[in-house]
């Protein structure tokens, strides 16, 4: 229990709006203590958004070709990629209900992490990808496969952390960013990646196998 407030991301992620929560207890506590309740309730919730868990999968503990999905989610399609180095996509909305800390699907360095301005529509259309502001980032790995994964804002979602610099080293399941409010990742893989999930499928970052190496 100590662990799960301690390690909760608010204290580290979300200090603004932990100042405005402070700000209003303490006016409530002044001047309208009923509103201290609501100011609590409120409280929990914001705290139960940045929550930040351990996930293990299992099935990657014993199979190094194994990739973990990027985030909690619903998954909105498997479909052919955009990008002539990729051959496909995996879409995953987040609801705001989901945990929205972001895992790296599989280790390798970091080659690229590229910042995108953009509008902030429904993350669930399909021109979210593009027009919204969001965040990519590649990760090769030693043999030579290389996925791009990409964080995108939505309607709510209007921050996107990346804690990941170019040239790092990164493992399979660290966790590298968070996209705050609901919001939508996608992952982007080239031939020789055998997708697990499907359209529909709820998955669990760090957790539910995304795909393997072939």
């Amino acid at each position: 229990m100590i662990t799960w407030i301690t390690s909760n991301l608010l204290w580290t992620q979300g200090f603004s709006i932990l100042t405005i929560f402070v700000g209003l207890g303490c006016f409530s506590l002044l001047f309208y203590r009923r509103a201290l309740y609501v100011v609590a309730v409120l409280f929990l919730c914001i705290f139960y958004f940045f929550r930040n868990p351990v996930r293990v999968c299992p099935e990657a503990q014993s199979d190094p070709h194994v990739l973990v999905c990027p985030s909690d989610g619903r998954v909105l399609y498997v479909e052919p990629s955009e990008y002539k180095d990729f051959v496909q996509k995996v879409a995953i909305f987040l609801s705001p209900l989901d945990v929205h800390v972001n895992w790296c699907p599989m280790g390798g360095q970091v080659s690229k992490v590229r910042y995108h301005k953009g509008t902030f529509k429904m993350a669930f259309l399909d021109k979210a990808s593009e027009l919204n502001e969001h965040n990519d980032i590649a990760i090769q790995s030693a043999d030579g496969t290389t996925l791009k994964i990409r964080q995108i804002a939505g309607t709510i979602a209007r921050v996107i952390a990346c804690w990941v610099k170019q040239g790092q080293h990164v493992t399979r399941g660290q966790k590298y960013g968070m996209i705050k409010f609901g919001s939508r990742i996608e992952v982007f893989v080239p031939k020789g990646v055998e997708i697990a999930v499907k359209k529909g499928q709820v998955v669990y970052g760090g957790q539910t196998v995304l795909g393997r190496v072939t």
